[in-house]
């Protein structure tokens, strides 16, 4: 009777056994096809990002300049097709967060399906998701890389309401009406009052490599400058190599880093020796040879989007200039 009863149990461990292997299979089989699905999901998601940092950089765009528009979208396009996104109808690019006109952001939404494999016994044949991504720019409030001019924060309004944004003065060679008290417009970046010459011509070659920030006080470089300003001008200007057969880079065509390209503070002046920096400006520096030797540095006004150690406003509540900063919203 004993023994009966022992043969007894282990039939029914036996049972309990394969049932409960069952059971793990089942669990296993799920969690390699979910593992497969959370695999394609990030890899979704990183072409979504692609897309939208990719055709971000083309931002801002007019609400009514729909062949820009367009192109923007087929930058979005090519750049989840180069990271494996199949499109489909079901595939949305839209642009958003429409401020005067102009559409700062763009949004990519994104379905993928996961087949699975073993989850098919069990009547699941895929995994459905979406991936959305962001893609926003927004006023820089730090900026490097900055040559030492300047820009009078109302002329700069002014000018850019007008629509007449060729041609910019970014440093006068002669007293006009628009120096003040001898500030031709140079400025001294590093804060140290009486920096020289040799410090401007420098910065105004290669750019200034510590970063700057909205509400910095900074003295003003007094006197015309016109021999380092020649060199730094002649410098910057011959070191463009785009755009050979059409004379190199200008507000028509540009490429962003190049050496013609200068981001330049707006600033209001608080005395005749001293200005605060409000924001940032790009602008492409234009023939120099026409003021060679009278000190004069003018230049034609775009927009610019950083990406990198550039900080941006979140709050929305900073003066915008033209130079934005990108970032992923979502």
């Amino acid at each position: 009777m004993i023994i009966s009863f022992k043969r007894d149990e282990g039939g029914s461990v036996a049972i309990i056994v394969a049932l409960s292997m069952a059971v793990i299979l089942s669990f296993a089989a799920f969690a390699l096809d979910l593992g497969a699905a959370y695999v394609k999901a990030s890899r979704t998601q990183a072409a979504a990002d692609a897309a939208v940092m990719a055709a971000g950089l083309m931002l801002p765009v007019s609400q009514t300049d729909t062949a820009r528009q367009a192109e923007i979208t087929k930058t979005a396009e090519d750049y989840l097709e180069k990271n494996g996104a199949v499109l489909t109808d079901d595939v949305t690019i839209t642009f958003g967060n429409l401020v005067n006109g102009m559409y700062h952001s763009i949004d990519v939404s994104l379905p993928a399906v996961s087949e699975t494999s073993f989850a098919r016994i069990f009547g699941v044949t895929s995994i459905a998701f979406t991936r959305e991504a962001e893609g926003r720019t927004i006023p820089c409030t730090s900026l490097s890389d900055l040559v030492p001019l300047s820009v009078r924060e109302d002329v700069l309004e002014a000018l850019i309401a007008s629509g007449n944004t060729s041609h910019v003065v970014l440093k006068y060679g002669k007293n006009t009406e628009e120096v003040v008290q001898g500030a031709f417009g140079a400025i001294d970046l590093d804060g140290v009052k009486g920096g020289g010459a040799n410090d401007y011509c420098t910065w105004l070659s290669n750019g200034y490599s510590g970063q700057l920030t909205v509400g910095t006080v900074l003295p003003v470089e007094p006197g015309n400058m016109s021999g380092p300003t020649l060199a730094g001008v002649s410098a910057r200007y011959n070191a463009c190599t785009h755009f050979q057969s059409d004379g190199g880079c200008t507000a028509e065509h540009y490429v962003a880093n190049c050496p013609r390209v200068m981001k330049v503070p707006v600033v209001v002046y608080l005395s005749s020796q001293y200005v605060e920096i409000v924001g940032f400006a790009a602008f492409v520096l234009e023939d120099y040879t026409t003021y060679a030797t009278e000190g004069y540095v003018v230049g034609t006004y775009v927009d610019m989007v950083n990406m990198g150690s550039v900080g941006g406003d979140i709050t929305g509540t900073a003066d915008s200039f033209g130079v934005y900063n990108l970032t992923l919203s979502k």
